[in-house]
């Protein structure tokens, strides 16, 4: 019987369907994470046992098909021959390098290109339900409870910028408030969720609302319109982040992780994109 593993792995054509990543993006993030692992290896203690999962490859094999499959820890550890323990420290001890290397930090940094365009939304994601405090972490939207978490991307869909999970009752724009400030000379475009940003950031575009009084104007509607097909670019963004199923199904690891993870899956979205 063949051992699972990284080297048996990566040649099949499942790979991709597996891990989210073709095997030129998984050397490249093998390379960018090689120096920190090789580091923390020579402060590992000389008469410690050997990992029983492997190198630094299987180590990454480990946390992206756990970010993309979102199989339970006993499961992968069924697959590789050990026990759900050791699955869960590997994944702790990849993703504490991972997060340094390829995760996509809170503040926003942007060239003076990028910054004309800014496009900010916030995605939702389901959690099980807390055993305190649960009105805060109730979505009247989703009608459940959630976490929330907004992403700025570039005109070209690169993510710059990731902001600290919210619980789901918290507004779109006051995550925004709270959140890593945008750069002086930036232009943001956010959905009908940021009226008032403007007080924040004066360059700012949103979409006109209509009320019950004083519907749209025909270069209103055409400007929303024209906004929309700009803004759909963070859509595609989001969709790209909850195709790693760990985004896109009910979180169920404890929420003080969410924000490692969350980074680790967004930068690894930017690899994807050619970033």
């Amino acid at each position: 019987m063949v051992q699972f593993n990284h080297a048996w792995l990566v040649g099949k054509s499942q790979f991709r369907s597996l891990t989210g990543v073709t095997p030129e993006v998984f050397d490249e993030m093998a390379r960018r994470v090689r120096p920190a692992w090789d580091k923390a290896q020579g402060r590992k203690v000389l008469a410690g046992r050997p990992y029983e999962v492997g190198g630094l490859e299987d180590h990454l094999v480990i946390m992206l098909i756990l970010y993309r499959c979102h199989i339970t820890q006993t499961f992968l550890g069924l697959l590789y021959g050990v026990d759900k323990a050791t699955i869960s420290r590997a994944l702790g001890r990849i993703e504490k390098l991972a997060s340094r290397v390829l995760g996509v930090k809170r503040r926003i940094v942007v060239s003076a290109e990028e910054a004309e365009a800014l496009i900010v939304d916030c995605t939702e994601q389901a959690v099980h339900r807390p055993r305190r405090k649960q009105r805060c972490w109730y979505s009247g939207k989703k009608k459940r409870h959630t976490i929330k978490t907004e992403i700025v991307v570039t005109g070209k869909g690169r993510i710059v910028g990731v902001s600290k999970p919210m619980p789901g009752r918290v507004h779109d724009l006051e995550i925004r408030r709270r959140g890593p400030p945008l750069p002086k000379n930036a232009r943001l475009y956010g959905d009908s969720a940021y009226q008032g940003i403007h007080k924040d950031h004066p360059d700012s575009e949103i979409p006109y609302k209509k009320s019950k009084n004083k519907p749209l104007t025909k270069d209103e509607k055409t400007y929303n319109h024209a906004l929309s097909r700009f803004r759909v670019r963070v859509e595609h963004v989001i969709a790209r982040l909850k195709s790693f199923r760990m985004l896109g199904d009910r979180y169920r690891y404890p929420r003080k992780r969410y924000a490692r993870k969350f980074s680790i899956i967004a930068g690894i979205v930017n690899l994807n994109c050619g970033f």
